[in-house]
């Protein structure tokens, strides 16, 4: 059976028998690492390991942020490539509801599985800044695709970048979370 143990520095979790003199992630002494036993079910880890939300959450940071860089971009009217920037501010903007509305149901189930619930104050405050970016996406998308106005655009997704980031550190608060058993 494999045995665990935890770096009482940094958290740092590994199996005991590839441990060395020092911890892989802070560098300090291996007697700084106590054992450790996983407190969440078999199920629950294999689901957290697929790491769902974090990897479908940087598809929308990525799609708020870039938009009003592409807007900006436009506004310098560049005529080689301003048909090409309008195209991708258009597919952006009209994808951005579904990758925030994908982040925002992955985050349902990764607050379920980790808390099991999803009413702590940190996952209620996650939850109001995501249907807040939930709607600016879909104002974005269809300013995007019926009325491309880059002004109009741009003034939405300066909120949304906002609400992204301060869902990013939200999500960073909750990383040292310990899971309820």
């Amino acid at each position: 059976m494999q045995e665990w143990v935890i770096c009482k520095t940094c958290g740092y979790i590994m199996d005991k028998r590839k441990l060395k003199d020092l911890c892989p992630a802070c560098g300090v002494p291996a007697k700084m690492f106590e054992p450790y036993s996983e407190r969440i079910s078999p199920v629950r880890k294999r689901i957290l390991k697929l790491d769902l939300h974090p990897i479908v959450v940087h598809f929308a940071q990525a799609f708020s942020v870039t938009i009003p860089l592409l807007c900006g971009m436009s506004l310098l009217n560049l005529p080689s490539i301003q048909n090409q920037i309008t195209a991708t501010i258009t597919v952006l903007g009209v994808a951005l509801p579904f990758a925030v509305l994908l982040s925002f149901l992955a985050g349902l189930l990764d607050g379920k599985i980790r808390f099991r619930k999803v009413t702590t104050p940190l996952l209620k405050a996650k939850i109001i800044f995501g249907t807040i970016m939930f709607l600016l996406a879909c104002a974005i998308a269809l300013a995007a695709a019926f009325h491309p106005s880059v002004i109009l655009i741009m003034a939405l997704s300066a909120p949304a970048v906002g609400c992204a980031t301060c869902l990013g550190l939200l999500g960073v608060r909750l990383l040292n979370s310990a899971f309820p058993g």
